[in-house]
């Protein structure tokens, strides 16, 4: 029996093929696929082509495959899961199929219970609830806060603060510039204005905003410390609509920007949301989003996933490389050039 995941996001789409077992056989990686609006024939090309590369390395075709879970960005309203449902059953990819959006695989890559919650945070943001009585909802076009862009853009301006005399001096000038290859932060600007500053090198900044604020910059560390307030109201709100604020369960902080130098965002988020949820458990996901849809998966077939497999699943894991967002890709188009975008 043969399965794969997918986690299809706005810079990168992950498809890792693996057997009833918990070992990973192959993976293949594509470009952005987050997208919304009526036509979502591109963006599922890019998820198509991944999976058909997974397959391929694993002598596989979609007659092995039982299922197949495409965890997606863009996938929000129920509109939105039939689209790309329509669009992958016609490439004939697996036996079954069920597409969700790209939060649950982040949770379930972090869940040690059958329910809580899960923060994502990588290029965009999603935030998205299991409830003890299994109901699921996540933010999806709700969400104002963002992801990388959004710490990039407050980075961004923070150094023009700095340079006109708003805000206060920070490392933040000399970085940005040497990251940007500008030679002055009104260069910078003109580069912004112009729109030539690539998008690929913005949703880079985030970094250097960590290693910057861990280095003890001030205005870096304010940065963080006004994201993590802004992610942890995510969680306190969805503890407070679906009454568990007085229960026990995992929060999962899910993507890349939970790997960045120092505690200084993580310990804001586990403040702010233990004032409302005393009891709630702040967690890394255990695995990358991919393996989440992966055990995704083996839930809908029925599958307890044993510790075996667990970690069967972390001994065949591909190189860190694999899931490396910082590698410069431009990401994909977002919500028709409306919504910001998601993890």
């Amino acid at each position: 029996m043969y399965v794969f995941g997918v986690d299809g996001g706005t810079t990168k789409t992950i498809a890792l093929v693996a057997d009833g077992t918990g070992r990973i056989l192959s993976a293949a990686r594509g470009g952005g696929s987050n997208w919304t609006g009526e036509d979502v024939a591109i963006p599922m090309a890019v998820v198509v082509s991944a999976v058909r590369e997974a397959l391929h390395k694993a002598g596989l075709t979609g007659d092995d495959i039982a299922l197949g879970m495409f965890a997606l960005a863009g996938a929000d309203w129920p509109e939105d899961h039939t689209r790309r449902e329509d669009l992958l059953r016609g490439a004939g990819l697996a036996r079954q199929l069920k597409v969700k959006n790209d939060a649950f695989a982040g949770m379930r890559a972090g869940l040690r219970k059958p329910y809580g919650m899960v923060l994502a945070a990588g290029t965009g943001m999603n935030a998205a609830v299991i409830t003890p009585d299994g109901d699921e909802w996540a933010f999806g076009y709700y969400d104002t806060l963002g992801g990388a862009g959004t710490i990039a853009r407050a980075a961004f301006v923070a150094v023009l603060r700095a340079e006109d005399g708003r805000g206060q001096p920070t490392l933040l000038t000399q970085v940005l510039l040497e990251h940007l290859g500008c030679p002055t932060v009104e260069a910078m600007l003109r580069a912004s204005v112009k729109r030539q500053i690539d998008d690929g090198k913005l949703y880079a900044i985030p970094p250097l905003v960590f290693q910057a604020a861990f280095e003890g910059d001030a205005v870096a560390a304010e940065i963080l410390v006004r994201y993590g307030r802004g992610l942890a109201e995510y969680a306190t709100a969805m503890a407070r609509r679906y009454g568990m604020c007085d229960k026990e369960f995992d929060i999962v902080l899910a993507g890349s920007l939970f790997k960045g130098v120092g505690p200084l965002l993580i310990d804001t988020i586990t403040q702010e949301i233990h004032l409302v949820a005393p009891k709630a458990r702040i967690v890394r996901a255990r695995f990358e989003p991919a393996v989440g849809s992966v055990l995704l998966a083996y839930d809908t077939l029925g599958i307890e996933v044993s510790d075996e497999m667990y970690t069967r699943l972390a001994e065949t894991l591909p190189a860190a490389e694999l899931f490396d967002t910082s590698r410069g890709e431009r990401p994909a188009p977002t919500r028709d050039e409306g919504h910001e975008e998601e993890a």
